[in-house]
């Protein structure tokens, strides 16, 4: 559970990262109206993973901390190509 939850922490924050990178936000045509929040939550959350974590033993918790981040960031980068691409696709007139 704590592994699943430092994934969701990691997921998280580095779509927030994503989200505040000004190509990402003309690709989804959003706007910067939440910077401050995305940022506090960029910072915040790596941190609370890495709090779960190291309630593990030593080098078991700082690895799966390290793993969930890889895990994370292809999660994060999955959601926000298929969100730009659903994005950029013409909406079929019905």
């Amino acid at each position: 559970m704590i592994a699943f939850m430092a994934l969701v922490c990691w997921t998280l924050a580095l779509l927030s990262h994503g989200l505040l990178q000004s190509k990402i936000q003309r690709l989804l045509l959003i706007g910067n109206t939440h910077a401050i929040a995305l940022r506090v939550v960029r910072l915040v959350l790596p941190l609370a993973a890495l709090v779960l974590c190291m309630r593990l033993t030593q080098p078991l918790g700082l690895m799966i901390w390290l793993g969930m981040f890889s895990l994370g960031g292809l999660l994060a980068g999955g959601v926000l190509t298929v969100a730009s691409v659903r994005a950029r696709k013409p909406r079929a007139e019905a």
